[in-house]
């Protein structure tokens, strides 16, 4: 091979490829991020999610029995006791929560969960139709001010899997940019054969 035959590696083809690969890591972050807000989109609000005990340790009482919640929390009434159904008693105007299905006249045992996301801000008031004479009644109150000291999902918000991952990615394509520019500050980009 002759001299003329070979190709020197020059600081601006080196930073060009430097740069290239970090785009290509933040572009891949990018991907994968946006994969991850399709698959966790799928069919729920994607808000807060509350839990309310029905029944807890066979006592006829809801667990709490006054929620304060946030517009578009999902509440999650998880059963714990046998023979036990939501009525709802009263709800803001424009709301649609139903409790569960079949109404008053159906009940459920334990294991049975029944959902629901809460828009309408208000207060809605349900209880237990088999057991609403022993005060199996509770209230979930809907607001805008809900979760800043009270006993509802408090804390800081929850940051998406698909946030963590373009971090990530961002993070790698920025050391990796850096190291390529140290090795090029350290040794240069001419490389010539004596």
């Amino acid at each position: 091979m002759s001299a003329d035959d070979t190709s020197s590696v020059s600081r601006r083809g080196f930073l060009r490829a430097a740069t290239g690969t970090a785009a290509a890591t933040a572009a891949a972050g990018t991907a994968a991020g946006q994969e991850g807000n399709e698959t966790d989109s799928g069919g729920s609000s994607g808000g807060p999610t509350e839990e309310v005990a029905v029944g807890p340790g066979g006592n006829l009482t809801f667990e709490p029995a006054d929620l304060e919640i946030a517009p578009g929390t999902t509440v999650n009434f998880v059963w714990e006791s046998d023979f036990h159904n939501i009525v709802v008693d009263s709800q803001p105007e424009g709301a649609n929560w139903e409790g569960t299905e079949g109404g008053a006249d159906t009940t459920y045992d334990t294991g049975h969960e029944h959902s629901h996301t809460f828009e309408t801000e208000g207060e809605y008031a349900y209880f237990c139709q088999p057991h609403v004479g022993a005060g199996m009644e509770a209230t979930i109150t809907v607001s805008a001010d809900a979760g800043g000291g009270g006993g509802g999902g408090g804390g800081p918000p929850a940051i998406p899997d698909s946030a963590k991952t373009l971090g990530i990615a961002s993070f790698i394509g920025m050391i990796s940019t850096l190291g390529l520019a140290y090795f090029l500050m350290r040794y240069g980009g001419d490389y010539e054969q004596q």
